[in-house]
């Protein structure tokens, strides 16, 4: 085919009809972009420029040179590069009637778009495809940007592009080793193409809405008082420790995949509950590295079942251990003969002895990954902790060698570990110990005296002690009783230097208030010619008491914020120091230790009434049905010390608000808390 002329109107390079030669000069088209942020905030000062592809493949060609056509697929010169003004504005004048690809300088984008923060709302469109038939990725058609029905209103184009739609190169990433870009903004057969702009959308302004070069880490707050925020994800990362690594890759995926897919928050699933992070969004180079995962049991020199990970981002260091998930580490936990308490740990007293095997065998052959914590902390990262179980142990361990570098520990469900000696070494720690009512395991070892003939008497049989210790405890038996049993069979004084729980207590429990309710006639009372008969009426409460702490230490608009203040003396006859709290009932539940179905749903559920207020909740329903039944046994002269003590549950209950202000506070807290609330919804609580 012979071009005469300046020609682009050409659409076939295998014309069925007769080839029309066009002279003179071609009508001229432009086009404007706009370049905006997931907030419209504009992006000024962007190296724009745009590109025409070659006019045909290389296989359209050949096919047109074997049927006898001679055709040229050179496209005309590329026009003049732009720079976005400050309204992020660009313009193109003199196109030719061609589709372009627009393309913006690869390492500046990527440098400008760490700075800027996500849109609250996320885009389920932009999903990378998974090809995975148990985690497919979510498609909305009929999802809408703010910036796109703004754009669209206006009458302009939209495109929601990531970086790696507009990079003319691939940017330098900061850590980045992986021999792909990741993934989520540098999709496959999408990046370093440019967004194409087809010919019959020139002569329009196109509104280009660019997700932000971020990345999700979990919120943590660095602070000595109870923050809910930490409670819950920290919460999230004792249960993931627990994945078999080896067999599935639930760890890696979960920091190194769905922490860098900003099309929803990161979540851990496991069955039936799907637990929601309360993630925030941070520059990518400040992402989570990728985790390290340790498990003495494998490897060439397998040794016990000591299992733990640590991961790193750009504002701290997060160590996880992992809890009782075998039978060796039943053994470790049944071997509770005390052992005095390394230098590094304390300076006085002793430890569980099992607890201290499997935390020495984890040191001893994890050493180098160890030590590299110590040196991320060196760059002035902070650092937290959290276990359940027997992973709450042997985090506190962690925590007391680590003691100067101000960690912050969360655990759940844990057993005592240290005697009453060891405590004024570690006071330092700041450590919130979460307790699921009548949950067995914070009740052992027995609150017995380990510096006396006891253990001289018994000596190797102090395993099968410990095995007499599981076996009550998997038949719900109470401990107390079994204590007061080898009290008086071995005449044994208590209390000299019993092992002690460490850290300020929270305790999920379930309170109760009886009153009288009328049953109808029959047998009548001789008080007023009724019969009534007994009825309780139960709730589970979300109590913390260092709460009260904060309230009584706080002034002014903080101290507004809270309900009322409570009596320490009174409080601190339900929750004793280094003890648990005084329950209602004698048996113990080893059905209520389970991390996934007893401690994650009920502190998911708190987390999501204080992030929607307005959202109905079971829980609310009965906590209210709850309050009138306190109000009516004190109208009914119930027991006085029963009505009172719920009373002051409540009030604790009520002061939790003040255990989210911290994430309120912050922009990018709201921010997490509103996503929150918008993904997940509330999950089955069980009572004990």
């Amino acid at each position: 085919m012979e071009i005469i002329g300046d020609n682009t109107t050409v659409t076939s390079i295998m014309p069925k009809v007769k080839v029309v030669f066009c002279r003179g000069e071609q009508h001229k088209y432009w086009l404007e972009f706009q370049f905006v942020d997931e907030n419209n905030k504009p992006v000024s000062g962007l190296n724009v420029r745009l590109e025409y592809p070659p006019l045909a493949s290389a296989k359209e060609v050949a096919i047109a040179q074997s049927r006898g056509y001679h055709y040229n697929p050179t496209p005309p010169p590329n026009p003049p590069a732009g720079v976005t003004d400050a309204q992020g504005l660009v313009r193109f004048d003199d196109l030719y009637w061609i589709t372009v690809d627009v393309k913006v300088d690869g390492q500046q984008l990527a440098d400008e778009m760490e700075l800027r923060p996500l849109g609250v709302r996320r885009n389920p469109n932009t999903q990378p495809i998974s090809n995975n038939i148990f985690k497919p990725e979510t498609r909305d058609p009929a999802w809408r940007s703010d910036v796109q029905e703004k754009a669209e209103t206006a009458g302009h184009i939209h495109h929601y592009v990531t970086i790696g739609e507009l990079c003319d190169r691939l940017p330098d990433i900061k850590g980045w080793t992986d021999s792909e870009p990741p993934k989520f903004h540098f999709q496959p057969g999408k990046s370093l193409k440019g967004t194409e702009i087809a010919r019959e959308a020139l002569g329009k302004r196109h509104v280009i809405e660019i997700c932000p070069f971020r990345a999700w880490v979990m919120g943590l707050h660095n602070t000595h008082d109870y923050d809910l925020m930490n409670g819950y994800n920290l919460g999230i990362m004792a249960d993931l420790v627990y994945s078999a690594e080896a067999e599935n890759s639930t760890i890696d995926y979960f920091f190194r995949q769905q922490c860098q897919d900003l099309s929803c928050i990161p979540r851990f699933s496991e069955f039936p509950s799907y637990f929601h992070t309360l993630a925030v969004d941070v520059p990518f180079s400040d992402r989570y590295l990728p985790p390290v995962y340790l498990n003495t049991g494998q490897g060439d020199n397998p040794e016990g079942d000591t299992r733990l990970f640590t991961v790193e981002c750009g504002g701290y260091v997060l160590v996880a251990w992992c809890g009782t998930d075998s039978l060796l580490n039943a053994l470790t936990d049944a071997s509770f003969g005390p052992k005095s308490c390394l230098p590094e740990l304390a300076g006085a007293g002793n430890v569980h002895g099992g607890f201290l095997e499997a935390y020495e065998l984890a040191k001893r052959k994890f050493g180098d990954e160890l030590d590299a914590v110590k040196i991320a902390l060196d760059k002035r990262k902070e650092l937290f902790i959290c276990g359940h179980s027997l992973g709450g142990s042997l985090a506190l361990l962690y925590a007391a060698e680590m003691k100067a570098n101000q960690p912050v520990l969360y655990t759940y469900g844990m057993p005592r570990t240290f005697t009453r000696a060891a405590m004024p070494y570690l006071d330092s720690i700041t450590h919130y110990r979460h307790v699921n009512d009548n949950d067995t395991v914070p009740q052992v070892p027995i609150d017995i005296d380990v510096d006396n003939l006891f253990y001289q008497k018994l000596g190797p049989l102090g395993s099968r002690l410990g095995f007499n210790w599981l076996a009550v405890s998997v038949a719900g038996l109470p401990v107390s009783l079994w204590q007061k049993d080898m009290e008086l069979q071995l005449g044994i004084e208590l209390k000299k230097d019993p092992y002690w729980h460490h850290g300020n207590t929270v305790i999920f429990f379930q309170a109760q208030q009886g009153s009288m309710k009328l049953t109808g006639p029959g047998q009548k009372s001789l008080v007023d010619g009724q019969m009534y008969t007994p009825h309780y009426a139960h709730v589970k409460l979300f109590l913390v008491p260092a709460l009260n702490d904060e309230c009584l230490k706080s002034t002014g608009e903080h101290q507004a914020a809270f309900i009322q203040c409570l009596n320490p003396a009174s409080l601190e006859k339900v929750f004793p120091k280094n003890t648990n709290p005084a329950l209602d009932g004698l048996v113990s539940n080893p059905l209520s230790h389970s991390m996934a179905h007893r401690y994650l749903p009920y502190i998911h559920n708190q987390v999501l009434e204080l992030a929607d207020p307005e959202l109905p909740m079971s829980r609310k329903e009965m906590r209210e049905r709850f309050k009138e039944e306190v109000d009516k046994g004190a109208s009914q002269n119930a027991n006085e010390d029963e009505v009172k003590r719920n009373r002051e549950f409540l009030a604790l209950q009520d002061m939790l608000p003040i255990a989210l202000q911290r994430t309120q506070s912050e922009e990018t807290g709201k921010n997490s808390l509103i996503r929150f609330a918008a993904a997940t919804e509330e999950d089955v609580e069980f009572s004990r």
